[in-house]
């Protein structure tokens, strides 16, 4: 694909686009380290009710309850990221995604970004999309709305622009 040619295409933000962004992109939560805030709250709240540290036992309840609540929200946590997205304003909406020679460009309804090849730190590729690393921030693309000689370009754009 010639460097000056541009690439657009567009996809809606839908729910198998939110799950198949959630799975690509989100990193597996560890068993010990994922619950530490839970164990650490149940730890609190059994300690004020058993040492009997305040005069009633409601704030050691409520960390318990609390405690529950934590282990609930690791591990629902793509349903709860899902369920989120699909109530977003932003459900249903068009993105228009063009790739050209400068860079990526997002435009969908008042969102318009641009992201220069330069500002891309890492350029991920999944088995199903890509993964720009920018910053702290990172922003997927699926692999489904692009043309094989896009996604070439994408890695050689990107490896054009950091070199190593």
């Amino acid at each position: 694909m010639p460097k000056d040619l541009d690439f657009t295409t567009e996809y809606t933000l839908d729910k198998p686009f939110f799950a198949e962004c959630y799975d690509q992109t989100s990193q597996p939560v560890k068993f010990p380290h994922g619950y530490l805030k839970a164990t650490l709250f149940l730890i609190f709240g059994v300690c004020l009710i058993e040492f009997e540290l305040l005069p009633n036992s409601y704030v050691g309840w409520f960390f318990i309850v609390l405690s529950v609540v934590e282990v609930f929200s690791v591990y629902f946590k793509r349903t709860w990221w899902l369920w989120r997205q699909t109530i977003s304003s932003s459900r249903g909406n068009k993105v228009v995604f063009q790739v050209n020679a400068n860079g990526v460009n997002y435009k969908s309804g008042n969102i318009d970004r641009c992201i220069a090849w330069s500002e891309i730190d890492q350029l991920e590729q999944t088995d199903l999309g890509f993964i720009l690393h920018i910053g702290k921030q990172r922003q997927y693309v699926s692999k489904s709305c692009l043309k094989e000689e896009v996604i070439e370009l994408m890695v050689e754009q990107h490896a054009a622009a950091k070199p190593n």
